[in-house]
């Protein structure tokens, strides 16, 4: 079925730009320390996170090509986001600021007789936008304390115990290492440093429980099993033939079987087992990149990974059983650290270079973000934010507020810091020429943030931005408005994310 046409030329233009302009207005709303919160009816969420805002706004424009021109801007913030996990609404303003004043230049709007075409436009912004990184690149100044570090926290997450928590424990951490944040039943917030790999999935049988309060497993020093087979009973029979009874004769008291699935006779045998001497611990293996992260696992453990595309597991070994320093689980996570010794240092350092390798080549932002990720797990482990507060609404709002912090403090510590709220990219505004095209632009966010505070605030004793972070919004977003400027026409298919652009001028 071919894709109906609805609206060409500088009506469409016009609508997409109205669109994306709704939800960037209340986005900028939210900017600075005196910006406004978004009350959300669809989830009855209080948060001023612009990717929060902006993700419960655009779906709600009533206006089907309007809408579609918010959506497809909000797909390109997501981009970035999935890149630098923060931003989102200096994202918001840029684009808005810039998409404007592109138009200004274009041969539909009346007003400047001075007309240019899409690629000479394209020209200028490519131009001006490198001036941009160069500038911001040569104003960064790295950070050089833990006290700096957590005065970079306070920013993205505006509370200053979690602020002092997250700082601290980045800088432990260094440079490359990773922080997870997640929602804990707790009235105070909490930090965790873990050396080892987490799964996103968890235990496949309540019943072995060993922490009631917190309901998940635990257990230390006990071999383990990886495979992506599926387990039933006839696994199990195979496996305590081949393995169990060998493990059973070297006094051991049990082991982690980390599979793809298991039958429920087979999660019954389980239950049976932990009556029994010698016990067998169920755990799914992951969700996501599942034997990429298996081959992680099995790094770690010193076992071997028992893949169906490659091994029948009638083929396991006594050799291919690894080991569990420590494994802590519950229904949908789990982190299992391995032994610590000459030999794991070695397999860890050989795979942590694959995934390096990997990693020039890789041409998705998520997946390079992904590998990231895994590479610092391997080599210095992870830390985990433990987001508690009060009331579940605030402990949403900080959940929100440290899902960004967690990326920006790291950025920050990697590659340096420059004047923030808007005052980096002001003052390279000021010393650019009239008629460069990201000048007016570039004075956005301070603008923003100025109009909604008091006469008395120095927003220099405010905020610093990590340099990565500005830079990677403005490469994103200067590649990306052209194009959303150029849009001629919008259809109106089914799918009401997707949005057709089509150079067409009326």
């Amino acid at each position: 079925m071919s894709t109906k046409i609805s609206l060409t030329g500088l009506s469409a233009r016009t609508k997409a730009i109205k669109g994306m302009s709704y939800v960037a207005d209340r986005v900028k709303a939210s900017i600075g320390p005196f910006g406004e919160n978004h009350l959300s009816e669809k989830s009855n969420t209080i948060s001023n996170d612009g990717a929060f805002i902006a993700e419960h706004l655009a779906p709600t424009i009533k206006d089907e090509f309007e809408k579609r021109g918010a959506l497809v801007v909000q797909q390109n913030v997501a981009k970035i986001n999935d890149i630098v996990g923060d931003g989102s609404s200096t994202a918001w303003a840029l684009h808005d600021d810039i998409i404007k004043e592109i138009i200004r230049y274009l041969p539909n709007d009346k007003s400047i007789k001075a007309k240019k075409t899409y690629s000479e436009v394209a020209k200028m912004l490519n131009k001006a936008k490198d001036e941009v990184i160069k500038e911001l690149g040569a104003m960064a100044t790295p950070i050089t304390s833990k006290e700096e570090l957590i005065k970079s926290a306070l920013v993205s997450v505006e509370d200053e115990a979690v602020a002092e928590l997250l700082g601290t424990l980045q800088w432990e951490l260094g440079p490359e290492g990773r922080i997870i944040a997640e929602e804990v039943n707790d009235t105070k917030s909490s930090v965790e440093k873990v050396n080892g790999i987490m799964l996103d999935n968890g235990f496949g049988a309540t019943h072995l429980v060993t922490n009631p309060e917190k309901q998940s497993l635990e257990v230390n020093d006990m071999q383990c099993i990886l495979t992506n087979y599926t387990i039933g009973v006839e696994e199990i029979d195979l496996l305590k033939e081949n393995i169990f009874k060998q493990l059973i004769a070297q006094k051991k008291i049990g082991v982690i079987l980390i599979a793809r699935a298991f039958t429920a006779d087979a999660i019954k045998r389980c239950q049976e087992s932990s009556q029994a001497r010698f016990v067998i611990f169920p755990i799914n293996a992951p969700y996501t990149d599942q034997r990429e992260i298996m081959r992680d696992i099995e790094t770690v453990t010193g076992g071997r990974y028992i893949d169906t595309e490659e091994n029948s597991l009638e083929d396991i070994y006594i050799t291919d059983v690894g080991f569990i320093k420590r494994l802590e689980a519950t229904m949908f996570k789990a982190i299992v650290t391995g032994i610590e010794d000459e030999n794991s240092k070695a397999r860890v350092a050989k795979r942590v270079e694959l995934l390096k390798k990997k990693l020039i080549g890789e041409q998705s932002d998520f997946m390079k973000r992904a590998l990231e990720e895994r590479i610092a797990q391997l080599t210095n482990g992870f830390g985990i934010l433990k987001v508690g507060s009060l009331s579940l609404t605030d402990r949403q709002r900080l959940k929100d507020k440290c899902d960004d912090a967690v990326n920006a403090v790291r950025l920050a510590l990697k590659g340096g810091t420059v004047k923030g709220a808007g005052l980096a990219l002001k003052e390279i505004s000021d010393k650019m020429e009239e008629g460069n095209i990201l000048k007016r632009p570039l004075l956005g966010v301070y603008n923003q943030i100025i109009s909604s505070a008091p006469e008395d605030f120095k927003i220099e004793d405010w905020v610093r931005d990590p340099v990565i972070l500005l830079q990677t919004i403005i490469e994103k977003t200067c590649a990306f408005c052209p194009t959303f400027a150029s849009i001629g026409s919008i259809d109106t298919s089914p799918n009401p994310e997707k949005c057709h652009c089509n150079i067409k001028n009326e």
